[in-house]
């Protein structure tokens, strides 16, 4: 326990939020003084492990920023300038200041992770006054230590990217009070993923490498983050190529220290990392094949008992239910009411264990993952306990598949989502690069908050590195879900730049991150192979991008020294890799139809512009891992993740390639008009900023959840006057490619044309299957309506939404061909 000193029984501080000053003003708490005095940082020793863990980072920070580190101490006994950390009910030191009403705990008592910082006058008869970080739970006081820590400049990327903090000779912490409630969703956290190209060579190569793989090392660092992020939840990696978490035992400690609940993927059920262990099981007998529960159930069983006998004492979820090793089917069930019933069997058994060594079922954190043959099952009547999390699944592309019914939403266990920013599959990977936007992430995930998705957040990562920006999104979103709703989520951009790299750089930043945002709505990096874009819209994606590049490199010469690493891995590079890989892929393609058609000079510069823009590619990603922060994130960048082929030079033309004929080019005419851009419209109609291909996207919002194919009268819509030519012409109402809200459900635009009869288009796509294999790599799926007009003009189109979920982000028309 604390040795105390004699408490004093007044009023604490004034009103207002905490805050961290370079200069000493009035009531302020001196954690690094002008005349170098130094507070000290004191915790309660039978406070959780955390909270020490949280102390140290916070004082490595301080040491960042003014040279000095704070002393850490159990004792009050001779400490003039106390930070005092501690959890309400664990720390006698904390308790004891609530209890002589030196703190008012209100709003933070009783509360899951919430916590605050107040500077308190004359705490007890020596020390005059103190700085007070206090938690709900232990994670909470982690949280409020590193709020001291965002306060004085310190990004949760100041490891991970490099953003270090601004200098200072001096830190006071200003007279007031901050409180900070519950976070809108109870567990946040990421999944590693994909490892095999970044992490795991990274981590065998320099921090871990006494383990030759990933190790205590980085999942120190990774645990780190997440409590910077206010996240609590880790899947660890678990391909072929990584070591599982519970297999290496060095890293069982750095789990407790750091307090961060370990789950595992929808295949890894009850934290059993089968790619690694099972294939190592009892003398390496372990296979896809006989991970059977029909024909092996003995040892499947004994193999799951001993990990729940193992993970007794620390902070986890358990995945129930069963899958292949991998991401394959379940075996042993031929057909689907076979997996009904053998998976009501395994559930059965695993929460039969989780009561035999760690409690009662329905305290436990427990999830179920209703993905591909599993969700069938689900579909077809497996009942799943109350107290477990339902936790959804997007597409891997980031469109949520389906959200709670309204009475699966009244499960006591709750919803959660599986979400990426990071894949491996069809149909094509995105490994490389992150561009998912925020626009797109808050309209995905608080569609499904509103649905009750509000017990667990994971966010596939893959190696942390590529999704920086995007996952710092996700966790403060995760937050306080009201902060960055739809409409407002653009503006996060900005957000995001003033406090990583400055007010100074914000605007510019964030209409550089907006622009990359909306590029990569319209294709991928990764995906842009795959995209039928005609020949004007691939110049003008090289316009844009060359703009986006200059303003890039511009920028860069006002960015200070101590940011430029940071500036190079969250800005230059993704900027210029997705800049290079759309001139490689649309040049060597423009040069290859110019030769053919016998334009030998403009063939050729394309062609030299496609081999250049390669070169660069593996220049800047050279750059990346030897030529920035030292060399410390040598072999973390691969700029052909899992060897794609798209990643690799294309095909152009040659000087023996050009055709000796020399014919014309048909351009393909066609004009847009933005989704803003509605000249009439009814119903709850909301332009989303940074959503789809688009500048924005407009939707109806609040959803109206009514069904309205049976009364168009009364649906809502929006109208456009579109420029049409003589002849047919094609209109494509384009719309983000997202899903019905439930499963079951329809998603149906009507589409009328200068008030004739509605034509009905279900924009109700199957994941992994047909239309969606296109949609996800264009970013956009249509409603389609042929109008012959009579002459050059314009005409009303309206668009009838009738199901919920729907966001149109542009109408194009395609003119008739001119022969």
């Amino acid at each position: 326990m604390v040795a105390l000193a004699g408490f004093l029984a007044c009023a604490t501080v004034s009103a207002g939020p905490v805050k961290v000053v370079p200069v000493a003003q009035g009531g302020a708490f001196p954690i690094v003084a002008v005349d170098g005095s130094m507070a000290t940082i004191v915790f309660d020793a039978s406070d959780a492990e955390v909270v020490a863990t949280a102390a140290q980072a916070v004082s490595d920070d301080i040491r960042l920023i003014t040279g000095k580190s704070l002393k850490l101490t159990n004792t009050l006994k001779g400490v003039k300038c106390p930070i005092i950390a501690g959890t309400l009910g664990r720390s006698s030191l904390v308790d004891t200041l609530v209890a002589a009403g030196k703190i008012d705990v209100s709003g933070v008592a009783g509360k899951w992770e919430a916590y605050g910082l107040a500077v308190v006058n004359n705490p007890t008869k020596e020390v005059s006054r103190a700085l007070v970080a206090y938690g709900s739970t232990p994670r909470g006081t982690a949280y409020a230590l590193f709020e001291l820590s965002r306060l004085m400049g310190v990004s949760p990327y100041v490891w991970w990217a490099d953003v270090l903090p601004q200098e200072r000779d001096a830190l006071y912490a200003t007279a007031g009070k901050t409180i900070v409630g519950e976070p809108s969703v109870k567990f946040r956290g990421i999944f590693i993923n994909d490892e095999d190209w970044g992490l795991t060579p990274w981590a065998a190569k320099n921090i871990d490498s006494r383990y030759n793989n990933i190790g205590p090392n980085t999942y120190a660092k990774v645990m780190e983050l997440l409590l910077r992020l206010r996240a609590n939840v880790l899947w660890p990696a678990m391909h072929l190529c990584s070591q599982a978490f519970w297999d290496n035992k060095d890293n069982l400690p750095v789990a407790k220290k750091y307090d961060i609940a370990l789950g595992s993927s929808h295949c890894e059920q009850m934290l059993r990392d089968n790619e690694w262990e099972w294939r190592r099981y009892d003398n390496n007998s372990g296979t896809n094949e006989n991970w059977n529960y029909v024909t092996n159930k003995e040892k499947i069983q004994r193999y799951w008992e001993e990990r729940v006998e193992e993970s007794k004492g620390f902070s986890v979820m358990y995945t129930l239910g069963m899958r292949g090793v991998h991401d394959w089917g379940i075996s042993g069930y031929p057909s689907t009411q076979d997996k009904v019933r053998g998976l009501t069997e395994i559930i059965a058994f695993q929460r039969s264990l989780i009561k035999k060594h760690i409690a009662d079922p329905t305290t436990v954190p427990q999830i179920f993952i209703p993905y591909k043959e599993v969700l069938e099952a689900y579909n077809a009547g497996l009942e799943v306990p109350e107290d477990v999390i339902l936790t959804w699944v997007d597409d891997n592309h980031g469109y949520v598949r389906q959200l709670p019914t309204m009475s699966e939403q009244k499960r006591s266990g709750g919803h959660g989502v599986y979400y990426h920013l990071s894949y491996w599959g069809t149909p094509a990977d995105y490994l490389w690069l992150c561009s998912t936007s925020p626009s797109l992430i808050s309209y995905e995930l608080v569609k499904g908050y509103e649905n009750g998705i509000r017990d667990l957040w994971v966010i596939n990562v893959g190696d942390i590195k590529p999704a920086e920006a995007e996952l710092e999104f996700c966790m403060d979103l995760a937050w306080d879900v009201n902060a960055w709703q739809p409409q407002k989520a653009y503006e996060y951009n900005r957000h995001w730049a003033a406090k990583t790299f400055g007010e100074a750089m914000a605007d510019a930043i964030s209409g550089i991150k907006l622009e990359y945002y909306e590029l990569g709505a319209a294709g991928k990096p990764e995906h842009v192979f795959g995209v039928g874009y005609n020949n004007a819209e691939m110049n003008d994606r090289i316009d844009r991008y060359t703009n986006l590049v200059n303003k890039v490199e511009a920028l860069s010469e006002s960015v200070p020294s101590r940011l430029r690493d940071a500036y190079f891995e969250l800005i230059e590079y993704p900027v210029k890799g997705a800049y290079y890989m759309n001139l490689m892929t649309f040049r060597a393609k423009q040069s290859r139809s110019l030769s053919h058609a016998g334009h030998r000079e403009k063939a050729l510069a394309y062609a030299a512009e496609a081999h250049e823009a390669y070169r660069m590619i593996e220049h800047i990603t050279e750059k990346y891992n030897i030529g920035i922060a030292n060399g410390k994130w040598d072999g973390i960048m691969d700029s052909k993740p899992r060897k794609q082929p798209q990643f690799f030079m294309p095909e152009t033309a040659t000087a023996s390639s050009i055709s000796p004929y020399l014919t014309p080019l048909f351009e393909e005419e066609f004009s847009t008009v933005a989704a803003a851009d509605y000249v009439a419209s009814k119903g709850s109609i909301k332009e989303f900023r940074g959503l789809g291909i688009g500048k924005s996207s407009v939707t109806v919002w609040p959803m109206d959840y009514n069904d309205y194919s049976c009364d168009y009268a009364k649906a809502p819509y929006v109208e456009y006057s579109v420029p049409v030519r003589a002849g047919q012409n094609t209109i494509e109402i384009r719309c983000v490619p997202s899903f019905p809200i439930h499963s079951g459900g329809s998603l149906k635009v009507a589409v009328s044309v200068d008030g004739g009869e509605p034509v009905v288009t279900s924009l109700k796509t199957v994941a992994t299957e047909g239309k969606w294999n296109n949609t996800v790599l264009q970013g956009y799926n249509d409603a389609s309506v042929a109008h012959i007009a009579k002459e050059d003009g314009c005409v009303k189109v309206r668009v009838l939404m009738l199901n919920p979920g729907i966001a149109i982000s542009e109408i194009y028309t395609r003119f008739p061909m001119k022969m």
